[in-house]
């Protein structure tokens, strides 16, 4: 009787009396590796300019530049871009100036229509489908605001996020 009871233990407890069935589920996605920019680093000279020349609310003449895309995969159709920079307190506008004159702020704009570009707006362009390169023609300037301009020297920073569609 302690032989079967044994026995009977054993195959209880077997593997083969234990086994569950598992599912292993694996996730991933295979992507186009995005555009490449075609300059990393951009460095828009606004060049001198006279104070007398952005006083009262007055501004610079606009300086075209483009950030351009180069080498997109076949399949995007388009580029968005979300600027982002620290704007002018009560003016969304413009783009404050972090270098040592006063009251003078960056200006951007669309370079087509100088439509006014602010801080976190999003432009979209087309990519070009048979050479796959992109651009964002822009234009920038300096611009006077309140009553306090002072002279000396003028910096900017904004940066940039590129959503691929």
């Amino acid at each position: 009787m302690w032989k079967s009871l044994t026995l009977f233990l054993l195959f209880s407890y077997s593997p083969i009396a234990l086994s569950n069935t598992v599912n292993i589920n694996v996730y991933g996605s295979v992507v186009a590796s995005p555009c490449e920019l075609e300059t990393k680093n951009h460095l828009i000279d606004l060049k001198k300019i006279n104070i007398r020349n952005i006083k009262n609310g007055q501004a610079s003449d606009w300086i075209d530049f483009s950030i351009k895309l180069k080498n997109c995969p076949v399949n995007t159709e388009k580029v968005t871009m979300i600027l982002r920079g620290q704007s002018v307190p009560n003016y969304s506008e413009y783009f404050i100036n972090s270098g040592t004159a006063k009251d003078i702020a960056l200006n951007l704009a669309m370079q087509n229509n100088k439509g006014i570009v602010k801080n976190n707006d999003k432009l979209m362009t087309a990519v070009n489908k048979y050479n796959h390169n992109a651009e964002f023609a822009l234009s920038a300037r300096m611009v006077g605001y309140g009553n306090n301009i002072t002279v000396g020297s003028f910096k900017s920073h904004l940066e940039f996020t590129l959503i691929y569609n």
